[in-house]
């Protein structure tokens, strides 16, 4: 699959003036990221996505490291055609309404001028700014900013869409139509890397995830590894024909939780080679296993023991 970014070794060193320090804002990270994935960036606030994000756009001189976009640069404006950004923060001309200020961005990457107005039309429609397109941006809350700011980050239909903290400001059906849009861009072959600190957000829409704190990278892997890997529990129903065999119950003690009901049984184990196990015995005693279900752990246990793990190693 082709690799659409590839970060090596990038890093982030601010000094500061008094008392005469430097800060490293982002720590040597490495990661790449494949043609049509949905790249979650996360960490807590300070981390230093936004201070990547940034170095990526070329808006931020890195301090070392190299990146990749594309087999180019960003610096090479040809390559930048082909990117979406939404900032974390974006601002617009207050004095132009959101159907100036996209036809703005239009004239500024180039675009065919008799696509104009209906790609115009369709973005703001798409984002739920159709009945605010003639309004000046000066009027709008930050809600409908965020929405704007998304419109102009794929209008040019970009290859890559970075987007830093897009759910920010949004109420929920905002929040509801922009992850739809994402999932709209994975469809039809887009590649988006967007950063976040809602861990729902990045479970739901994420192919994969890199965890950073404090500048350095703690975790990174496919979101369905990761929650396979955080396994918790296996509930396990089997039925015998007479009675429960006392082979299975010689296990009791190691069962989290167990429930017998005439010729049923209802286990609870938290390992899967335990849970493997208790199968094998039932099957060879003859019974039948109505279910095997094994409960997933979630990101947010991941990322919490990522997070606790570091600030040990601190």
């Amino acid at each position: 699959m082709k690799t659409i970014l590839e970060i090596k070794k990038l890093s982030k060193t601010y000094k500061t003036q008094f008392p005469f320090k430097t800060f490293n804002a982002v720590n040597s990270i490495s990661f790449d990221i494949k043609e049509n994935e949905v790249f979650g960036f996360l960490g807590p606030n300070g981390a230093g996505k936004s201070t990547t994000l940034k170095m990526i756009m070329n808006l931020i001189k890195p301090t070392f490291g190299e990146i990749k976009v594309m087999d180019g640069s960003t610096r090479d404006i040809e390559v930048r055609k082909k990117i979406g950004f939404l900032p974390e923060n974006p601002s617009f001309y207050p004095f132009l309404s959101a159907y100036e200020t996209l036809q703005m961005i239009c004239n500024l990457y180039g675009m065919d001028k008799n696509i104009h107005d209906d790609r115009i039309r369709t973005m703001l429609s798409l984002v739920g700014l159709k009945e605010s397109m003639f309004n000046s941006t000066g009027t709008f809350s930050k809600g409908m900013i965020q929405r704007l700011g998304m419109a102009q980050a794929i209008i040019n239909d970009p290859e890559l869409v970075i987007l830093d903290e897009p759910m920010s400001g949004l109420d929920p059906i905002g929040r509801k139509e922009l992850k739809d849009i994402i999932l709209m861009m994975k469809r039809r072959g887009k590649t988006v890397l967007f950063s976040s600190h809602i861990l729902p957000d990045i479970e739901m829409l994420a192919d994969k995830v890199c965890v950073i704190n404090k500048g350095s990278i703690v975790g990174i892997g496919y979101v369905q590894d990761i929650i396979k890997r955080e396994l918790r529990e296996i509930d396990i129903e089997a039925q015998f024909a007479d009675e429960i065999p006392e082979e299975l119950m010689k296990f009791k003690n190691e069962f989290k939780f167990l429930s017998i009901h005439e010729n049923k049984i209802f286990i609870t184990v938290e390992n899967e080679e335990f849970a493997e196990k208790i199968s094998a015995v039932i099957k060879l005693k003859n019974g039948r296993v109505l279910s095997y279900q094994p409960r997933e752990g979630k990101l947010e246990e991941y990322f919490m023991k990522l997070m606790q793990k570091d600030e040990e190693v601190k």
